[in-house]
């Protein structure tokens, strides 16, 4: 599986934030392992050595000075109080004072150095996302820690610490002029920090698919549910299809491809794909759920048919290192195939005019599904939690305004 001729430019980054970490666990979930893990999988594979391994901060832990993100960067999404208490603990080497300012937050630790690592994270996520804005790679992959997407304007909060893929989607718009981004998120947690950024925006469609059993499941907040749709000009612009039991896998996430994402990214018309990527909902890892390496780069084949295929994926959860390299892998390999879109446009025009779900026959399935049978493939929680969001955005978008779109 050497390179081959037709393999797109796919980038990928690493950044495995090796002072940042529990100082009271060092075997926490989430630790530098799940980073340094993927990367020694992929560059000790076939895969890595088909993309383009960048390394933009260097080997050493010091990202150069000059290749920093600006402070207005961050303070297009964070508050510049938030950032000044971050700071002051760059210099304090308090144990007491790291502890108060975590105990602050929900599920969150610092080190001396944690806004540091964040910080080198989203960086070299802005700097693959301007490779690929900019036509020097055709997609990417930042695997990269902290995650990011719980971290709201003024908060830390569920291991993420700058919300990687906000600063990134605002650098876009800034210094790209990059006019309208998806942001994906798939991980089985819901991206409120990300939610909550964009909340009235218009120009950033926020997409997310998680679990949510009516806001009792992390970050426990109701409004990770259907009925927030984004507010003032954003109104319409933001999309959660929330899983109210367990055990989803691909069947249900392509429903949701092809019944509510896939249409209204059409409709939309977005310019670049920002994937918040985490793969805690993977078979065998700890969401209880059950989407398989093979249903995420479906998922991911999918979203390479929008915007020329600019798409940049970004690591959020996944703890299993086993299942997460796999995971990966796969996504990796499909970002890397030529044929990913013209593939999936091919099978959609060839089925546009049958019965049945594209994405479910993708998938595998033996039993064909419209919009009026769903459950004959999904479970009828999954089908309620997809004509949940469809009720909520009908108004907004012309593709849910058929009368078959609830089902």
């Amino acid at each position: 599986e050497a390179k081959v001729d037709s393999d797109f430019r796919t980038g990928i980054v690493f950044e495995s934030g090796e002072a940042h970490y529990d100082r009271y666990n060092k075997l926490h979930k989430e630790r530098p392992l799940r980073v340094t893990s993927v990367r020694d999988h992929l560059l000790n594979g076939n895969v890595g050595k088909r993309c383009v391994v960048l390394n933009y901060c260097g080997e050493k832990r010091q990202c150069p000075e000059r290749d920093w993100l600006e402070d207005d960067d961050y303070l297009r999404v964070h508050l510049p109080g938030y950032m000044k208490r971050l700071d002051r603990l760059s210099n304090c080497n308090c144990s007491d004072r790291l502890d108060r300012e975590a105990e602050q937050y929900k599920s969150i630790y610092f080190t001396p150095d944690s806004l540091a690592e964040a910080k080198k994270a989203a960086t070299s996520l802005c700097r693959l996302v301007t490779d690929v804005v900019t036509n020097k790679l055709d997609n990417g992959f930042a695997i990269i820690r902290p995650p990011g997407h719980h971290a709201e304007p003024g908060m830390a909060g569920g291991y993420c610490v700058i919300n990687n893929i906000a600063v990134a989607a605002a650098y876009a718009r800034e210094k790209m002029n990059v006019k309208k981004i998806l942001i994906v998120d798939w991980d089985v947690h819901h991206g409120n920090g990300t939610q909550s950024i964009f909340i009235n925006d218009a120009d950033v469609l926020y997409f997310s698919v998680h679990r949510y059993h009516g806001g009792n499941f992390f970050p426990f907040l109701r409004s990770s549910g259907p009925n927030t749709v984004g507010t003032g000009e954003g109104e319409g612009y933001t999309m959660n299809v929330g899983w109210n039991s367990k055990g989803m896998g691909d069947n249900e996430y392509l429903q949701v491809w092809d019944k509510i994402l896939m249409p209204i990214a059409k409709e939309y018309q977005p310019e670049l794909i920002l994937v918040s990527a985490g793969f805690d909902a993977a078979q065998d890892d700890m969401g209880e759920c059950h989407v398989t390496p093979d249903g995420f780069a479906k998922l991911t084949r999918q979203l390479m048919t929008l915007a020329d295929g600019k798409v940049v994926c970004a690591l959020e959860g996944g703890y299993v290192r086993r299942v997460l390299c796999n995971c990966v892998e796969n996504v990796v390999k499909t970002l890397l195939d030529r044929n990913s879109g013209k593939r999936t446009a091919v099978m959609e025009e060839e089925l546009s005019n049958q019965d049945g779900s594209l994405l479910t026959r993708m998938a595998g399935a033996t039993v064909t599904t419209t919009t009026t049978n769903m459950e004959r493939v999904i479970n009828s929680s999954a089908a309620k939690s997809i004509r949940d969001t469809i009720s909520a955005h009908q108004k907004y978008w012309k593709c849910l305004q058929r009368d078959d779109a609830i089902g």
